[in-house]
């Protein structure tokens, strides 16, 4: 919505202490997102990474004594035990901490697949001096490496707290809400936690903030929305985050042509996704159309859109660094229809 659609609208009519315009038939519209992103900023970043791949029986390794040996991974992590960067979890699994013993990345040998393993990191918590040993270290033990999970993140700055927390992932998928003592959203989260993508909605601020990290003063507030892909979702990112994207949005931004029922019905299916089964095909349809449609137009989703898509060449290339030019998408080039 533009500012002078918004001034058009505004003109004559008056709003309540909860910020909703009466309308001339007497409904209630709540003025939609203009004036909540004035300032606020987009980021996308990669939060979350797991590689699975054959491991490599044959790595060089360095002895004290100046000789070169070949040994496989197994025996690689235990000469390295203890060093005082890796640390053993198990028989099979193993902890690597940088040297302010921040857990940077766990690692282990897959007990279902055999000669495979996979390692688990964040890499928005490697210091830029780390990237090339730990890039190295993947391209060393990994043979054919593909990503089994990739999560996407979206921080979303200086946005109201109460504005946002109204977003929701409008498909018939599970939505579990956590909230604080004063009765404000804190965490949400959307899809279950065993299928391949769920979606986290979260105040990263409060979380900073409970982890005693020092955040920025001009950084009012802090939302997350992250996209926890796994297994084919993980490779098949781009398209899954627009397509999420096209379904983000508040149920209660609705305009006025929807009718209360339609609306309230909508907002009921959200917080109860399990209801979508009692629904006729053709009711069903049409709210979900409904549903599409205001995340279409919704501003917040636009934005974060057109940012996901100015972001989306970075984002592949950090993706492809970490398998060391091995692509991790069809897509060359990116576009939204």
């Amino acid at each position: 919505m533009t500012e002078n659609a918004l001034s058009k609208i505004e003109d004559g009519l008056i709003k309540d202490e909860r910020g909703e315009i009466s309308i001339p038939n007497g409904k209630r519209y709540l003025i939609n997102e203009f004036d909540h992103l004035k300032n606020i900023s987009i980021r996308w970043s990669i939060d979350r990474i797991t590689i699975v791949g054959k491991l490599n029986d044959n790595v060089l390794y360095h002895l004290e004594n100046g000789d070169i040996v070949n040994i496989d991974f197994e025996m690689l992590m235990r000469l390295n035990e203890d060093n005082g960067y890796l640390e053993a979890v198990s028989s099979r699994s193993w902890v690597l901490r940088d040297k302010w013993r921040e857990n940077i990345a766990f690692i282990e040998i897959l007990k279902y697949k055999g000669g495979y393993g996979r390692i688990d990191f964040n890499p928005n918590t490697i210091a830029p001096f780390l990237h090339d040993s730990m890039k190295n270290f993947i391209h060393d033990l990994f043979l054919n490496p593909h990503f089994s999970r990739a999560d996407v993140a979206c921080d979303i700055f200086n946005i109201d707290d109460n504005f946002i927390s109204q977003y929701r992932v409008m498909e018939p998928i599970k939505f579990s809400p956590i909230y604080g003592r004063s009765g404000a959203l804190e965490t949400a989260y959307f899809g279950s936690s065993s299928s391949e993508k769920q979606v986290r909605m979260y105040n990263k601020l409060l979380e900073q903030t409970k982890k005693g990290k020092i955040v920025p003063m001009e950084i009012g507030s802090w939302w997350r929305v992250e996209l926890q892909l796994r297994r084919a979702k993980a490779t098949e990112w781009y398209d899954v985050v627009v397509d999420s994207l096209k379904n983000f949005a508040s149920p209660h931004f609705f305009g006025p042509e929807v009718s209360t029922i339609d609306k309230l019905c909508c907002i009921a299916l959200v917080e109860n996704h399990h209801e979508w089964a009692n629904l006729s095909r053709n009711y069903k349809r049409k709210l979900k159309d409904i549903m599409k449609s205001e995340a279409e137009n919704n501003d917040l989703t636009i934005h974060m859109l057109a940012s996901f898509i100015e972001s989306a060449s970075d984002l592949k290339k950090e993706l492809d660094t970490w398998l060391l030019g091995i692509d991790v998408s069809e897509k060359d080039n990116y576009y939204i229809d």
